[in-house]
């Protein structure tokens, strides 16, 4: 059956006529401030006797008159007066929503958010709401403006009033009338002092979080997740489309060209050969090389693509006195397969083809649970480890979760990361509660416990697969993000690929604002792979964000130095979110998942913007795989310092394929990711290695998949 592609857009029609709006040099009550890159022809020829080319910003009141004031008729030809009414249907937006009493603010973008109270959900502790954006832009997909409606998940408001709340720096965001503000704010301008000092906190409710949730004794649930988040997301933006944009009230300011969400267009759907994300694994014993699609069920029946480089493997427990017991039914479940269940993990040995055995000389056993670390330093000061000769892997059994109220048990295991990578030894959380205790399901235990034996191999140096790829000579370079909520600052991690096979060398982090030791660190990959390779066919950055001209210096000059005559791309790489496009299959079992591989391009000829989907749905299947995880598409923008490498379209196909051949390398866990490992595992760094009490990553774990 052909996939038939529809997308979460609204086509809207151009107006009969433009809007006139009238301007004013002062910030007049009600006005609306135009930023002076958007300052046109008509703009400047408004105002005959005032210079505007040193003032920041005019002021509009859209369509309602200001007395004596100039006016113009927007120009929908010109790309800032364009811009300005893209201003004037977000403030229409917003005006209508306000005027239906519902909460309105402005998405972490500035796009358009509307929350929509829940029937159902709500308790004694909270309301409920739906998150619904809006995102208008023109002619992207279409020829007529666009209007993307994005569902951006649920947010709890509290009962409880700030007034009635003790512990105040518990408090983020709250919902005050139909507005939300930051109750920690800086008080660094007279706006925000004066707003602050206006605040009835009896009429100031905070937004749900689980320190706040804690401190007032309400009930923590585990979130539960949809199995298949396209179907959620598509009823709920069909649902809110219905009863809330296809009604005559709301057409008079977006006057749809139908009442439904568009199809993509034809011409701008690509697809990806699957073959592309074979993976190789283990040579048979006849020295066969042995290929796969699907890692999951590859790894029944296939041996991984290379062991770790020491054939002395010893594991060792660090516990509480109280688990003493407990290793002994752990330990088994993971060396021989759990008793009851062993048709699809039938031990570590045998799942990722390595011989381990317990050293129970170095297990470590502590009496305080809250503050082990003591005890734990004393016993492995006293420890000596063969390290010449054999590699170690160390198992906490923790007694807390990520649920766990107190947030100083909930770093123990950071902590104990730090101080066995110290001493060049991997770790492995493992959860008591979880992976000991209540074992209420075994047949779904076995795969926990492959998802463990797998992350353990890659720790230890394993390769569990590679891409099934021709070698090349490229260069990648992935940078990724970590934004620590508590400290509210962007932790930036690199990871260095010194080949298309997605093959690993080393990892650096520093905090965002170091653009100096970023640059730096771009330019020193490069600076280590030229001697020891020939000259790289081309250059590619993964990069979290859009790469700024300061970070891309660095880079630039680095090449010029070595004289690379290569070409450098830069592939920003984002996981969707509420202001991005997402597509939906209705033509395939009512999954709704597009295939993997599909590729569709979401921007003009010049903008070499794309959606990309990683998933598990091919050619061949006939039900998507149960436990897997329906993946939303991430959107890439590619660029070049040299634009003309950018009219090759084989070489953006290739880097698109890329991409999508690296979200398979993934060795944490059995589950399809649809985020290159390029970003995702700097990612896991930047949010664990700025925790470390050093703020550093000891040379061993730079060279390790530690942080698995």
């Amino acid at each position: 059956m052909q996939e038939h592609l529809k997308t979460n857009i609204l086509n809207f029609k151009w107006p009969n006529s433009a809007p006139t709006i009238f301007l004013s040099l002062e910030d007049i009550e009600g006005s609306h401030p135009i930023h002076k890159s958007k300052f046109s022809k008509q703009i400047v020829e408004a105002f005959p006797e005032t210079d505007l080319s040193n003032t920041d910003e005019i002021y509009t009141a859209f369509t309602d008159k200001i007395p004596n004031a100039p006016s113009i008729k927007l120009n929908l030809v010109d790309g800032r007066e364009l811009r300005i009414y893209k201003q004037y249907l977000k403030h229409q937006l917003r005006s209508y929503f306000k005027s239906k009493e519902y909460i309105v603010v402005k998405n972490f973008v500035g796009d358009v958010q509307v929350w929509m109270p829940s029937k159902k959900g709500n308790t004694t502790d909270y309301y409920l709401y739906y998150k619904f954006s809006f995102k208008i832009q023109f002619a992207k997909l279409t020829d007529l403006p666009e209007l993307i409606v994005s569902y951006d998940g649920t947010s709890k408001v509290l009962t409880t009033s700030v007034k009635d709340i003790e512990d105040t720096e518990l408090i983020r965001r709250c919902v005050y009338g139909q507005k939300t503000f930051n109750y920690q704010m800086n008080f660094d301008t007279e706006d925000k002092e004066e707003f602050y000092n206006a605040i009835e906190f009896d009429k100031a409710f905070p937004i749900f979080s689980l320190p706040l949730a804690r401190a007032l004794n309400i009930p923590i649930e585990e979130p539960v997740r949809p199995a298949n988040k396209y179907q959620k997301y598509v009823a709920l933006i069909n649902n809110f489309a219905t009863n809330y944009l296809f009604t005559d009230e709301f057409k008079i300011i977006f006057p749809f060209k139908n009442d439904a969400f568009i199809d993509v267009p034809r011409n701008r759907i690509n697809h990806i050969n699957p073959q592309l994300g074979l993976l190789e694994f283990g040579k048979d014993q006849y020295g066969n090389k042995k290929t796969h699609l699907v890692p999951k069920l590859a790894m029944n029946n296939l041996n991984p693509y290379k062991r770790p480089n020491n054939q002395n493997i010893k594991f060792f427990f660090v516990y509480h006195t109280s688990h003493k017991e407990a290793i002994k039914t752990f330990y088994n479940n993971l060396k021989f397969g759990v008793n009851s269940q062993k048709k699809y993990f039938k031990g570590i040995e045998a799942y990722v083809n390595i011989k381990a055995a317990t050293s129970k000389e170095h297990f470590i056993e502590f009496t305080n649970q809250n503050d082990p670390i003591p005890e734990i330093t004393e016993q492995l000061e006293n420890l000596s480890f063969d390290h010449d000769n054999v590699r170690y892997a160390a198992f906490y059994l923790s007694p807390f979760d990520k649920y766990t109220p107190n947030p100083e048990d909930r770093e123990i295991y950071i902590q104990i990361k730090e101080l066995f990578l110290n001493e060049g030894i991997v770790t492995q959380v493992v959860d008591y509660e979880k992976m000991v205790v209540n074992i209420e399901n075994q047949y779904n235990f076995q795969f926990s416990l492959q998802n463990m034996a797998l992350a353990i191999h890659a720790k230890l140096g394993g390769a569990p697969w590679k891409l099934a790829v021709t070698d090349k000579k490229e260069l990648v370079i992935g940078v990724g993000a970590f934004t620590n909520q508590g400290e509210n600052i962007r932790y930036v991690a690199s990871a260095f690929s010194f080949k298309n096979n997605g093959r690993f060398n080393e990892f650096h982090y520093f905090s965002k604002s170091d653009v100096k030791q970023l640059g730096g660190a771009l330019s020193d990959a490069i600076y280590q792979y030229v001697p020891t390779n020939q000259i790289p066919e081309k250059i590619v950055i993964h990069f979290y964000k859009d790469m700024k001209d300061e970070e891309i210096q660095p880079v630039l000059e680095m090449m010029d130095k070595l004289k690379l005559p290569c070409p450098l791309f830069v592939l920003n790489i984002n996981k969707t979110k509420s202001q991005d496009i997402i597509a939906f299959d209705q033509n395939w079992n009512g999954e709704l998942i597009p295939m993997s591989g599909t590729f569709i391009n979401i921007g003009r000829k010049d903008e070499h913007k794309y959606l990309l989907f990683n998933n598990l749905r091919y050619k061949t299947t006939v039900q998507y795989p149960s436990h897997s995880s329906y993946s939303f598409p991430i959107k890439l923008k590619i660029s070049s310092p040299t634009p003309e490498a950018l009219n090759d379209s084989k070489m953006i196909r290739k880097l698109i394929e890329q991409v999508y051949q690296f979200s398979r390398l993934y060795w944490k866990s059995l589950r399809q990711q649809n985020v290159p490992i390029t970003i995702k595992y700097p990612e896991m760094v930047a949010e664990i290695a700025p925790r470390f009490e050093s703020k550093e990553i000891p040379p061993f774990g730079q060279e390790t998949l530690w942080f698995l």
